[in-house]
């Protein structure tokens, strides 16, 4: 029993025991503690590999912004390396196609592949051994790479190699590829250092034009690893450096940078716009009138109070325009400030006139903004068009507010037909007239809506304003002269001979840019011409010229040389012989068979008896050099080649044959001056007495064609090619073989009235025989015009309009391609899309400017000339508009004798019994617009270029 009770107390007594602890505060205490205990380690714990994740994770992005700034760094490296090293090539042929591509990579071209000159490397640096190939040139250039890592597995330098195993040959080519060694770009490449590094490959392709440049940045890199492990307890021995590839597809092409290079001066003048660069390698500026370029404003001389608000804007840039764009930013704390303020009343309205207002809203104030604002009368911010200009257009109905000239209205209102730059433009030109003209389709139509595309955008919509996106050059100016030259050579200022605002062509690319060197403006001359046969030469391959007369005269050829015309009939083919008599031609024709040269040219350098060729058609001709003739309403279809003597460079080779007026005899006859030594007896005698003096200071006289030529045998119009084309259509190309020499009195083209030149006949397109050759067309389509070291001038110094009621038939003159000569003169309604190259550089003491050889003349007279510019600039051939007699309130620029509209005896000369007076017909609007992408013709020597290719960029190696 006692036991029992002892149990039972037990039992109890430990339950009491516990219900007391459990209520003791100690207790609580530590149970408390070691919860918290356990939640704090968890907690340390956790933030320990959380903040060890985070070093990690943040040391793993430092590699990789370090693999990427490398690889970024290398592509920046090889796209200079590949550009300078493909620009080394200087190539005859005018495209790189897969063939000529491939060879030219691997160094396997030969003489089927024409001239491939290789340059010096254009840094300076000395070239490793002599490169024959693109990959040569790579090679060359990396091995004077720097901070070479050494690391297993990757060459020292540079080498060229092929790849092993898994290359798509569909895609990449099977060898010849170039790699680089590790370069190092944060740290010296020193024993056991491991900077980050890139790597360079340069992949050609499958299509043989293509380059892959393939780059691996690596975060760091040296002979025993990396830097980088992902584990914080790994050897440096056992870590891999992080890698990031890039790649940029590069294509091999020849083209030219700037829509005209030039030797000689440039000048732009009123209602030109041009779309590209201008490259003026001139440098002679201490000459009067030595400007490498000048530019006309288009605006200027339209109205009196417009022309004094220019004028205000004009001292306003002389001032304020610190980037040489011809343009005031509004805001800009320098160029805003020199905004006039506008506040005069120069229209006596009684209300300040404002007008330095940035009406078009791009940020800026130049002279479209002033010139919309001068004519804008109701203030919409437009101007409106004339009425002739506005029938079938938007502007339809409203009332005109610019009519004073409609040439520089299409000019601004045509330009830039691709508004929304999908790659569809242009209209259906059914009346052949080169503009829109109401009732004509436009091409592009939203397929949505059925609105016209462009003219939304303001493309012919019938006002000038914001939409039409007007500037005098959009593109850049490029300078081999220096700033400071030209500014020195001014009184310090030159901007009184650039007008116009500039439009840099790619953003952040400044105006201007002097001191270029030969990389930039590549030398143009001669030289750079081959007389090689070319595809364009080869496509002249018609009947020969006399041939093609006689049979549009129904003659034999041996009939031509006693041949006289006698059909009255002015539309039939005509031939009038240049030695025939001059009264019985002009009594039939109403033309002497002389004339001045250049035509009407108020300073003239000869007199040509030319035969006269009239409504001929000649397909795929040679023109015989001596020709000099005179063709009136010709076609020319396909290729004319016009063949002239190239070694023309006796210092009196514009001398021999020269003629000048005889008042007596009332015609132009040979000038009698001495010219050579074998114009003294003493050089067939050999006796001193037989010779003046000063003998042996005369030239020896010429060698032609191997054998020394002496008295009416010296006559070089025989051996050259000075034509006149009037009112003339070309359906094709004119070429010419290429002078030594320039010698612009003896080897020049001049179009006259309503020349045209276009790719298909205007009016007959399916006629085979007025359209080239389908075979010819590819070379046809490269230039409409390569003729090297001669003269042209398009359009005479009154060149008919479209926009003149009542004149003669208009000049419409559409060029393209790669358009090349010595000196150019553009007048008239002229587009030309693609490239001018000019070959001739005026020096003082060589070509034109020696006499008997000595210095003679300035340089700056020779100079090409877009659109009308006169005496005082420069051009001494030509006439300023602005300086004609006014007749009855109308510039009178000379007196038609024969009725065809164009002057025949100039303003400054009695006006001839029966004569009527020639109008000014107008400026016109001549358009350059650069086009890189058409292909170039064969026989130009230019440098090859690398173009990065848009959408091939990609990371990772795939």
């Amino acid at each position: 029993m006692n036991a029992r009770t002892h149990r039972r107390t037990t039992t109890r007594g430990t339950r009491r025991a516990l219900r007391a602890a459990a209520l003791s505060p100690r207790g609580v205490a530590s149970v408390l503690a070691m919860m918290f205990l356990v939640m704090f380690s968890s907690l340390a714990v956790a933030m320990a590999v959380a903040s060890q994740g985070n070093l990690r994770t943040a040391n793993t992005h430092l590699h990789v912004l370090r693999a990427m700034g490398a690889a970024e760094t290398g592509m920046a490296v090889a796209e200079r390396r590949l550009i300078d090293a493909v620009a080394r090539f200087v190539v005859e042929r005018g495209v790189v196609d897969e063939q000529f591509g491939t060879r030219l990579w691997n160094g396997s071209y030969g003489a089927g592949d024409g001239i491939v000159n290789v340059r010096p490397a254009l840094d300076g640096r000395a070239d490793v051994y002599q490169p024959v190939s693109v990959a040569d040139a790579l090679v060359n250039a990396h091995m004077r790479d720097a901070n070479l890592v050494t690391v297993s597995g990757f060459p020292f330098q540079a080498d060229i190699f092929t790849p092993s195993g898994g290359v798509d040959t569909a895609v990449f080519a099977a060898d010849n590829w170039v790699r680089t060694g590790l370069v190092g770009i944060d740290a010296a490449a020193t024993e056991g250092a491991m900077p980050a590094a890139y790597q360079i490959t340069y992949a050609p392709l499958a299509n043989g034009t293509d380059v892959r440049i393939i780059v691996t940045g690596y975060s760091s890199i040296g002979a025993t690893g990396s830097t980088y492990a992902y584990r914080a307890t790994a050897e440096a021995g056992q870590s891999r450096p992080v890698t990031r590839v890039i790649q940029q597809d590069y294509r091999i092409v020849k083209r030219p940078e700037q829509a005209m290079l030039s030797p000689s001066r440039i000048m732009i003048g009123k209602n030109v716009m041009i779309t590209g660069d201008l490259g003026a390698r001139y440098t002679d500026v201490d000459q009067n009138n030595g400007h490498p370029i000048t530019m006309r404003s288009d605006f200027f001389g339209l109205n009196p109070i417009l022309d004094q608000r220019l004028e205000q804007l004009f001292e306003a840039l002389r001032n304020g325009d610190i980037d040489g764009d011809n343009r005031l930013r509004v805001g800009h704390s320098v160029e805003g400030a020199a905004i006039p303020g506008g506040m005069e009343d120069l229209n006596g309205d009684g209300l300040p006139d404002n007008a330095f207002a940035d009406v078009t809203g791009d940020g800026y104030v130049d002279e479209f903004d002033v010139f919309i604002r001068f004519y804008d009368a109701d203030g919409d911010g437009r101007v409106t068009l004339s009425a002739a200009l506005t029938q079938g257009t938007p502007a339809q109905g409203r009332t005109p507010e610019f009519t004073a000239d409609d040439d520089l209205a299409l000019l601004i209102d045509s330009a830039y037909p691709d508004r929304n730059r999908n790659g569809v433009s242009g209209f259906v030109d059914t009346n052949n007239n080169g503009r829109w003209d109401p009732g004509e389709a436009l091409l592009d139509i939203d397929s949505r809506n059925g609105s016209e595309a462009d003219r939304v955008l303001g493309w012919r919509d019938g006002f000038i304003d914001r939409k039409d996106q007007y500037a005098k050059l959009r593109g850049r100016m490029v300078f081999r002269a220096t700033d400071g030259a030209w500014a020195a050579a001014n009184g310090g200022d030159y901007s009184q001979h650039l007008r116009g605002p500039i439009r840099p062509g790619r953003p952040g690319q400044s105006p201007t840019q002097f001191g270029a060197d030969d990389d930039a403006l590549p030398p143009i001359s001669a030289d750079s011409f081959t007389n090689s046969a070319t595809p364009l030469r080869d496509a002249a391959n018609g009947l020969s010229f006399d041939q093609q007369v006689a049979q549009q005269l129904g003659v034999s050829v041996g009939d031509l040389a006693t041949y006289t015309e006698a059909s009255t009939d002015s539309t039939a083919a005509r031939f009038w012989r240049a030695d025939l008599d001059d009264a019985y031609v002009f009594a039939r024709t109403g033309r002497h068979l002389w004339e001045k040269m250049p035509f009407n040219s108020p300073s003239y350098a000869d007199y040509y008896f030319r035969p006269r060729y009239e409504n001929m058609t000649f397909r795929n001709v040679q023109i015989p050099q001596g020709n000099n003739g005179l063709f009136i309403n010709c076609t020319f279809v396909g290729v004319t080649y016009a063949r002239s003597y190239t070694d023309n460079a006796h210092t009196n080779w514009s001398n021999y044959g020269k003629m000048v007026w005889n008042s007596s005899a009332n015609r132009p006859e040979p000038a009698t001056d001495p010219l050579d030594k074998s114009d003294f007896a003493r050089y067939f005698t050999g006796q001193i007495t037989d010779g003046p003096a000063n003998y042996d200071q005369f030239p020896d006289p010429p060698v032609i064609n191997g054998a020394t030529v002496t008295g009416d045998a010296r006559n070089t119009k025989r051996y050259s090619n000075n034509i006149r084309f009037h009112n003339c259509l070309f359906v094709g190309s004119l070429i010419s073989d290429t002078p030594q020499q320039y010698t612009h009195v003896r080897n020049k083209f001049q179009f006259t009235g309503g020349t045209r030149f276009a790719q298909q006949h205007p009016e007959q397109p399916n006629n085979a025989q007025l359209n080239p050759n389908p075979d010819d067309l590819e070379e046809i389509v490269k230039t409409s015009l390569m003729v090297p070291n001669y003269s042209v001038d398009i359009g005479s110094f009154n060149s008919p309009t479209d926009t003149f009621p009542g004149g003669p038939p208009a000049q419409n003159v559409q060029l393209s391609g790669t358009v090349v000569a010595g000196v150019l003169d553009i007048r008239g309604n002229t587009t030309i899309d693609g490239a001018l190259l000019l070959t001739f550089a005026p020096t003082l003491g060589e070509g034109p400017l020696q006499h008997m050889g000595l210095p003679i003349g300035n340089p700056a007279d020779f100079n090409s000339t877009i659109g009308y510019f006169g005496p005082e600039d420069g051009d001494q051939e030509s006439l300023d508009p602005e300086s004609l007699p006014i007749i009855n309130g109308v510039r009178i620029v000379g007196y038609d004798t024969d009725g065809d509209g164009i002057a025949d005896v100039p303003f400054d000369q009695p006006r001839p019994p029966g004569a009527t007076d020639v109008p000014f017909y107008g400026y016109g609007r001549i358009r350059l617009n650069w086009n890189p992408d058409l292909p170039m013709p064969d026989g130009v020597l230019l440098p090859l270029s690398a173009l990065p290719l848009n959408m091939t960029y990609r990371e990772g190696r795939q």
